[in-house]
């Protein structure tokens, strides 16, 4: 849930606690930690095709508002309402970023408002009617994108008139009174300095980050097509098909938002949840996750319906969401083994699940213990002695601790968070998937010959493994404090996979340590530690959750 793997000491604490209440107690520990925040934002970064390189924006500032509203736990009706009416600069306003992606272009924010929010791919029917939702017309998908019709960019200057293609969608008599404001400004501002002027007033009015503003007037005009009548401008409709109520002057996204986040519309929830879930326990209820259309066939269409009601109960904060499932006996469930009757049930087993790029990087740092990594490009809770039930009636999920954020031009890196995104084509992160943001979850999850070479001898995994059991390193310390190497090799599978030697393990490594072949140096055995982690790191059970 952190997007990391637990450290040894919170796993030894997590052993020592009382079983009845410490699977609730680390949970709540680990959701208030920055690096949940850090790692949830980077997912639903992906989503939202947040990249650090969009121009006009201050830099980091979406991933740093999505970080933010999960760290304090944020309902998520009110997060999407803030992106949706959002208005100003990033620097004042970083939940503008959502406008700033597709330069508030009506038709591109409908399309991605349609998947992301509401789950369904809607954009077919901007070009012609839905070729698979036969209710759903062009003139519906116009009167959808007419809600966010009253917003545009403002690139240079504070003062700034808006171009002939944003023109033709006024109304005829106010586009005729708006060029007149326009060439009258022109004429009795403009044209009326010197040059100094001129230059000055550029100074002084000047953005320095692009700025999503709001007119009330615009609206959105259907085109002229050869198969159906145009040129008039469209009313607002939602895309269930109803259409909206807009009072005279009122912001139509406010309408919108009002019918999205209404506690009537479960899909809004359901779509959410989806993600969520998915990302937790590796199977969706309906997939892909930005297309929920007529014909969807839901998985445990129960489960959903259940979660629907308990994200309700919880006021749609997402951490309480993540919070009732990892505490269930669903999620607490083992991966199924050979001969298990019903072994590719969803309910009866935890779905193995292979880690994305982000968890990988995390673990790979927190699992060897590094606190920090040169950014390379590769080749081609103190536990509460209170129940559980306790815990979870007077739940406080809102973080603790300082967030971090995307690095421009990063040298040394902790979090997969602090690399910038789209993540470059040659490292680690975009090896292993991480997508270029340019639709919504683009990042893949497939394994390639590229994945398995950068783990075998990567630049990263040569870093790590090389500079592995250091004079200063914790693994060194560890052995310091008992010197026994069969317990410092237990520590190495507690950081790196999360358990303890097995039997058959113990007595693979207690021939190893004594055999004559092995050089040790003071009885600390660095080689064999070092042989170990590469293992580790290259085996299909460190890339995968059970």
């Amino acid at each position: 849930i952190r997007g990391v793997l637990p450290t040894v000491s919170e796993i030894q604490e997590f052993e020592k606690s009382p079983p009845e209440n410490r699977v609730a107690a680390f949970a709540v520990r680990f959701l208030r930690d920055p690096d949940a925040a850090h790692y949830w934002a980077l997912q639903y970064g992906s989503a939202l095709r947040s990249r650090e390189d969009q121009r006009g924006t201050e830099y980091g500032s979406y991933f740093e508002y999505l970080a933010r509203s999960f760290h304090e736990n944020k309902p998520y009706n009110k997060m999407v309402a803030e992106m949706i009416l959002a208005t100003g600069d990033t620097a004042e306003n970083p939940a503008a970023n959502f406008y700033l992606r597709d330069d508030a272009d009506p038709l591109q924010v409908a399309e991605y408002v349609g998947r992301v929010f509401y789950g369904e791919r809607l954009a077919c029917a901007r070009c012609h009617d839905h070729p698979f939702n036969s209710e759903f017309s062009r003139r519906d998908y116009y009167g959808f994108a007419a809600f966010f019709s009253q917003v545009y960019v403002k690139k240079r200057y504070e003062i700034e008139w808006l171009g002939r293609e944003r023109l033709e969608h006024f109304p005829a008599d106010y586009r005729k009174e708006y060029e007149e404001k326009r060439n009258d400004w022109n004429r009795n501002v403009w044209n009326k300095m010197n040059q100094q002027q001129k230059q000055a007033w550029q100074r002084e009015n000047k953005l320095e980050y692009y700025k999503v503003a709001y007119e009330p007037m615009l609206a959105l005009r259907f085109p002229h097509t050869d198969d159906q009548p145009g040129g008039d401008l469209v009313e607002p409709q939602f895309p269930d098909g109803t259409r909206a109520l807009v009072d005279e002057g009122e912001d139509r996204r406010r309408v919108f938002v009002r019918w999205l986040t209404s506690q009537r519309n479960d899909r809004f929830r359901k779509v959410m949840i989806n993600r969520v879930w998915t990302e937790l326990m590796g199977w969706s209820f309906f997939t892909p996750l930005d297309d929920w259309n007529p014909n969807t066939r839901l998985r445990h269409p129960e489960i959903l319906e259940h979660l629907d009601q308990v994200f309700l109960e919880r006021e749609y904060r997402i951490k309480d969401l993540i919070f009732y499932i990892v505490t269930s006996d669903a999620y607490a469930r083992r991966a199924p083994r050979p001969g298990d009757a019903d072994a590719g049930s969803d309910v009866a087993y935890f779905r193995p699940q292979r880690i994305n790029a982000d968890q990988l990087l995390n673990s790979m740092l927190r699992g060897t213990q590094t606190q920090q990594i040169a950014h390379v490009y590769e080749r081609a809770a103190q536990v509460d002695t209170e129940s559980g039930d306790d815990i979870r009636r007077r739940i406080n999920l809102e973080g603790m601790g300082e967030l971090k954020s995307p690095q421009k031009n990063v040298r040394d890196l902790t979090n997969a968070c602090e690399v910038p995104r789209p993540a470059h084509e040659r490292t680690l992160l975009a090896m292993f998937g991480a997508g270029p943001r340019l639709d919504v979850d683009d990042d893949s999850h497939e394994p390639t010959i590229d994945q398995v070479l950068a783990l075998l001898n990567g630049n990263t995994t040569y870093q790590l493994v090389s500079n592995y059991g250091g004079d200063d390193s914790w693994i060194r310390r560890d052995f310091n404090q008992h010197k026994d190497m069969l317990v410092t090799l237990d520590n190495i599978y507690l950081a790196l996979l999360g358990r303890h030697l097995s039997s058959e393990e113990k007595e693979q490594f207690t021939g190893m340590i004594s055999s004559r072949y092995q050089r040790q140096e003071d009885d600390f055995n660095r080689e064999l530690t070092q042989d170990i982690v590469w293992s580790i790191l290259n085996s299909q059970e460190f890339i995968h959750l059970y």
